[in-house]
């Protein structure tokens, strides 16, 4: 991709220094010329030709300049489809290689347990959840946001049947103006992260109405964190502990729906998250 800015940078010199170089000519010839025929309006064509140069040289520099910033946007679009393509890999393949060495391992013995079930039903699901982020993340920016009025209460105890490992309290009763699926999203990869991550078995769910936004404390009792929690949700970032992309789509559905999502550290040093989301349609 850089051979494209430099050959933007050499046509943006090669076509500035031809316009200067036509505009001091043709004022240095309409010199010559006023100075051959008396009673020639040389000052009026002098300013004509000067205007009319630099508004041509304004113009292509603005032009140069916008190819540079719609290269630019260009390469940083295809370096983070790149960079998800590789995160969507990855995890998608360490879905499959849990999930396979589980089945194997069932298979094997010609007998399970119900631990063992759980940890195929805990692959399964995290293999489901792969593909939904991926089509989240390549599809998620041309989708049409659909708001409506949606019960937490309806909302939580929905999600608990798709993780029924997890005990979700829920304190207070307001209600978020949201997209279903981008809210579904949401909660399905912190929920995740909670269990698989920070080995949590409880998630308490705090709902305040404040100012107009409904301010969601998420908590859990797992285990402490231990990285950079300024970093989290601001670009996937592989490491031992995963990519992070759950939670960068996280935050990428938040700020969709008008909303802001933030992570801190709680005092044994666990996770806490806070997100606002409207109470109500835009005015």
């Amino acid at each position: 991709m850089k051979w494209v800015f430099s050959l933007i940078t050499a046509w943006l010199v090669f076509v500035l220094a031809l316009s200067g170089w036509w505009l001091v000519f043709g004022l240095k010839t309409l010199s010559l010329v006023g100075e051959a025929h008396e009673g020639y309006e040389l000052a009026k064509h002098q300013k004509m030709l000067f205007y009319e140069g630099s508004f041509l040289m304004l113009l292509l520099l603005f032009g140069g300049l916008g190819l540079f910033y719609f290269s630019y946007r260009m390469y940083r679009e295809k370096s983070s489809k790149d960079k998800f393509f590789a995160t969507f890999t990855h995890d998608l393949k360490t879905a499959l290689f849990r999930l396979q060495l589980q089945v194997e391992n069932i298979e094997r013995k010609k007998a399970y347990s119900d631990d063992e079930i759980a940890l195929v039903l805990a692959s399964t699901r995290k293999l489901h959840l792969n593909l939904e982020n991926g089509l989240d993340s390549t599809l998620g920016g041309q989708r049409k946001l659909f708001f409506e009025e949606i019960n937490m209460q309806e909302f939580v105890r929905d999600m608990h049947t798709q993780w029924p490992e997890l005990s979700i309290q829920l304190k207070g009763n307001e209600s978020v103006y949201a997209d279903r699926k981008a809210l579904g999203s949401v909660f399905k990869n912190l929920l995740h992260n909670s269990f698989l991550h920070g080995e949590a078995d409880q998630v308490v769910l705090g709902l305040e109405e404040k100012e107009g936004q409904v301010v969601v404390s998420y908590s859990d009792n797992g285990k402490a964190f231990s990285g950079d929690v300024q970093n989290l949700g601001q670009t996937p970032l592989s490491s031992k502990e995963g990519t992070g992309f759950g939670l960068f789509l996280a935050k990428y559905w938040v700020r969709r729906m008008k909303g802001l999502l933030t992570f801190s550290l709680g005092d044994r040093g666990e996770l806490k998250i806070k997100m606002s989301l409207p109470v109500g349609a835009y005015s």
